[in-house]
Parts: C-alpha cells; structure tokens; sequence
C-alpha cells in the first residue's frame, strides 16, 4: 500500500506542500474523500485520504481541531487543505496538534481542482493495487510450499523479514518475544524491542487484532501488527517495523499471506506437541496407576522425560477455580473451561519451571495440571523454592485463578501413585479452607482422623466384634481394659506397665492372662496388638460421639 509521501511522484502533488505532521507521510493511502463538511468524520474511513477546501472551517477552526483526532484515531493518512482559499492561516494549536500525532497536512495551491486531483491520485493507487495483489498471490505461493516442505516457524519469519527487507518479530499472545528475525537484532538500536513489547503489552488488545504504531522513537521506526491465530485463546503478534514503506511491489497483503501461513505452521507445531505430550501423559498414567510396566522400562522412559526413578521426588496438582457465580454450570461446562485455557496453563507452567531453574517435569491428567519435581534433597530452601514459583504463576494470569496442592515427599517413583493422590487430596483440603488461589501442602492425617471418615455403624461393628465383652465395660471390667491399653502403650512390657498403673507386676499379669482369655488372642501377637489398639481408639470416637 502505497504512503502519503510516494503521492508526491504524482506531477499533480508536486505544486503541494507540507505544513505539518512531516514525520507521518508514511502514512498509508488506500482511498481518497472530498469534503467541506465538519461531519465528514462519519463517512471517512481507514487509510482515506481527505481533500478539502477548508471552507467549513472558516468560524469554527475547533471543529478541524476534532476531525484530526477522529480521524488520527481511524488511523486516516492525512489532509490535502486549500489554505489560501479561506482560511489564509493555519491556527497553531492544529499545527501543534498536527505535529503530536504524526498527522500531515498539506497545503494544495488555489488553482490546483479537488476533484482532478482525487482523480490522479485514485488512478495512480489502483494501478499500484493490482501488482500488488499479483504479487501477494506470489508471495502465498511460495510461503505454502515452504510450509509443505516443513519449514518451522522461525525459518518464515526470518524469510518473511528477507522477502520484505524489515525487521520482524513475533510474540505470543502475551506480546513476549518467540522469533527474532537477524534484521531486528542487527538494524534495531539498543533498548528498542524493550521499547516496542512494553507499547504492545500498552495496548495488548489493539495490537492481537492489528494495529499501526505511527510515532517513531529515536531507538524504531513506525511497526504494524498482525494477528497470528493458534490453539491459544488469543493470537500470537507478528510486528514488522516500518511497513508502511515496503519496497515494491510488497504490500501489506503479502505480509497477511505470509502470516496466515505462519499461522498454519504454528498449529501444525502445536498439534505435534500436543501429540507428544499425550504420549508423556499416557506414560504418567502408567506410573500412578501401576499398569504392570517392567521397572527397567520404567527407568528408561522416565529419563526421557528426564526424571530419575530413585531420586527425592514431589508432586504438584493444579487447575482452574470453579468461580462462585459459575458453580451451577455443571461439570461437563467446567472441564471445557479448564480445556479452552489448557494451552495457556500449559506454557505459563512449562515457562515457570525453566525460569525457575526447576528439575521438573509437566504432565496432565484430566483437569489437573501435573508437575512431579525432584531434588537431591528436599529441605524448607526447596519448599519455598516451590511457593515462589507457584505465587509466580498465579500472579501472571488474568483471566482466571489457579490453586495448587503439593504432596509430600517420595524417593521411590513407583510410590508416585500415592504422591498424586495426596496432590489431590491436598487440593481438596486447601480448598475448604480458601475456595480459591491457594497453595496448600498435604498433611499426613492421624490414624483418629482417618477413623472418623469411617461411617459410625461399621465403627461400632468392628469395635464390639475386637473387644467382646470388654465392648461396654462395667466395675472390674473398667480397670481391666485400662490395663489393656497402657499395656499395648508400654509395647507388652510387664514392668513399665505396673509402675505406671501403680500395681504390682503379678496383678498386671493376672489381667493380662484374664483379658486374653476374653478376647480369645495373645496381645503380644503383632496383628492382634494393631486390631485391639484400633478398637481402643475406636471406643474413645463412639464416646465421644455420644
């Protein structure tokens, strides 16, 4: 597309001059208006061109003062104004206003007519069109058979950035830096591409669905965004700097060809990583669900996935947070809203654990995202590694909130399947106590916990069905099952047990002889001595429940 400065090969544009705005005459033109109306701004559009007398502005010069910041904002190329005719002078705040955003106005010569001038002009940038669009065809072509014959993403770019003899750069959907094309490295001035993401990451929305930056720096010249679709929710950014003066027949059109192709191979790279990953996956569901793998098989896949089977190991759950006001949705609803940001967490994790300098691996089974890390050893330096890495990533993400739950230790990865299941768990725990965005490590539960969870009826079958008779003590049958209990406490040792009861040690043996004839079993037998311990426990819950 052609700019406001190659206008002026024009013989017609030659008699004009610039009043203001010089550094925007790289400006695209892609159609031209005439008008004398301050209301032209609802019939103007993008890259137009406005011709005009300036009568309508003779009384009213603030009514010109805001049809250029409307039509800045349409990112409109320009005004070709006849200055001697009516208005005799340019007002210096639109010469100000003018110069802040880049916007030229041109001065055209009392004789020179509107409408013969709007003609040429047209004549001269459809001509221009029609090569251009060979040569888009042209350029398609090529970047589809470079596609088919596997070229990766970053070999396009570095094409793209030849073929058109610009600097370009392509960013993900958070505007952070992929591909660098040698251009951008070898013409951009020092601190430019710092520069250039922190004004896209200013204007994160304009610039996924393509936008023109016509205000150079010292450090860049003018850049245009294009939008680059993939797998993620929102598109990856190519920018390419000083577009608006491609040499020709290059146009903005061949520039969108060539994305669309990059677009097609990024998918394509992203489907083949997604295959990948369901083959690592798969290998991860083998570990936890012990499906019979040879150990020898075990150790060579989990060291190409580089993790050591013998080696101080945690695991790490996490997914998306069932929102509040989303909490009717369903399942099913909630498992496609954790899948449509499945790639994003998927980058954001993987990122965290190389920027971290993590010994670790991501997996995902279902909704949960999965990272089992190892260490050498696993002391409160690594769990605190741990916490920064995961308040890190929580801290990154807008959208939507994660929470994380984190097992504890193994050193054995044929133990990984009970490493998950206490990741699970502890996500569960952290989640009745925070609902949301939480980091919660797992707890080890006590024996009197775990027996709580158990229904009181079955309970009370086992206790009664242990001790007997000795189920409800009454009178003697009371000391007796206290001797029961600081028996088993004191590991079956006569003589410990008698000082603590303050007895003497033939009374002990006498209840001891006495007890295991009710029950009907040695109490020193190892088995026996778990059963009855439990059941003791048990009476203390249906007591205390009573």
């Amino acid at each position: 597309m052609k700019t406001v400065k190659d206008l002026f090969v024009l013989d017609i544009m030659k008699q004009c001059k610039v009043l203001s705005g010089q550094s925007g005459l790289t400006r695209q033109v892609k159609n031209v208006n005439i008008s004398d109306t301050p209301d032209i701004i609802n019939y103007i559009e993008k890259n137009q061109l406005l011709l005009t007398t300036g009568y309508g502005f003779v009384e009213d010069t603030q009514s010109l003062y805001d049809l250029i910041v409307e039509m800045d904002k349409l990112n409109c190329a320009g005004i070709i104004i006849k200055i001697d005719r009516f208005l005799k002078k340019l007002p210096e705040e639109i010469i100000a206003l003018s110069e802040e955003l880049a916007f030229p106005i041109i001065h055209s010569p009392t004789e020179l007519n509107l409408g013969s001038m709007s003609r040429h002009i047209l004549n001269y940038l459809n001509d221009d069109e029609t090569e251009q669009l060979y040569y888009a065809l042209h350029f398609q072509k090529e970047f589809s058979k470079m596609m088919f014959e596997d070229y990766s993403v970053e070999a396009l770019v570095e094409q793209l950035s030849l073929s058109i003899e610009r600097p370009v750069l392509l960013l993900n959907h958070r505007a952070e830096e992929q591909v660098i094309s040698n251009l951008a490295k070898t013409r951009l001035a020092s601190g430019a591409l710092e520069e250039v993401n922190q004004i896209i990451k200013e204007n994160i929305q304009a610039a996924r669905n393509g936008f023109s930056y016509i205000k150079p720096s010292k450090q860049y010249k003018p850049f245009t965004t294009f939008s680059i679709v993939t797998k993620n929710t929102h598109p990856s950014i190519l920018v390419i700097f000083d577009s608006a003066t491609l040499p020709y027949p290059s146009s903005q059109l061949a520039i969108e060809q060539a994305s669309n192709v990059i677009s097609f191979t990024k998918i394509k790279e992203e489907a083949v990583d997604e295959n990948l990953r369901m083959l690592k996956n798969d290998f991860f569901s083998d570990l936890i669900e012990n499906n019979n793998l040879a150990r020898k098989d075990m150790i060579i896949q989990a060291n190409y996935y580089g993790l050591e089977m013998e080696a101080n190991s945690i695991c790490i759950a996490c997914t998306v947070d069932i929102k509040e006001d989303s909490q009717n949705d369903g399942a099913h609803l909630y498992e496609k809203r954790v899948g449509a940001f499945h790639h994003q967490i998927t980058s954001l994790l993987e990122d965290a654990i190389i920027e971290h300098n993590l010994k670790a691996t991501l997996f995902s089974k279902g909704i949960y995202f999965v990272i089992i890390a190892q260490f050498s050893s696993y002391t409160e330096e690594e769990v605190n590694k741990i916490t920064e890495l995961i308040q890190d990533v929580q801290s990154s993400i807008d959208e939507f909130t994660l929470s994380f739950g984190v097992s504890s230790v193994i050193q054995d990865l044929d133990k990984l399947g009970t490493a998950y299941e206490e990741a699970l768990e502890a996500l569960m725990q952290g989640y009745a106590i925070f609902h949301e965005e939480f980091i919660y490590f797992y707890k080890t539960k006590e024996l009197k916990e775990l027996l709580t969870a158990i229904p009181i009826k079955d309970l009370r079958a086992l206790y009664e069905n242990t001790l007997k008779t000795l189920a409800y003590p009454e009178g003697d049958d009371e000391e007796l099952v206290r001797t029961i209990e600081v028996y088993l406490e004191h590991q079956c040792e006569i003589t410990s047990t008698a000082r603590a009861l303050y007895v003497h040690r033939n009374t002990v043996k006498y209840r001891v002889k006495k007890a295991e004839e009710i029950l009907g079993e040695p109490l020193k037998d190892p088995t026996n001595s778990l059963r009855i311990r439990v059941a003791l426990m048990i009476g203390h819950i249906l007591n205390h429940d009573v």
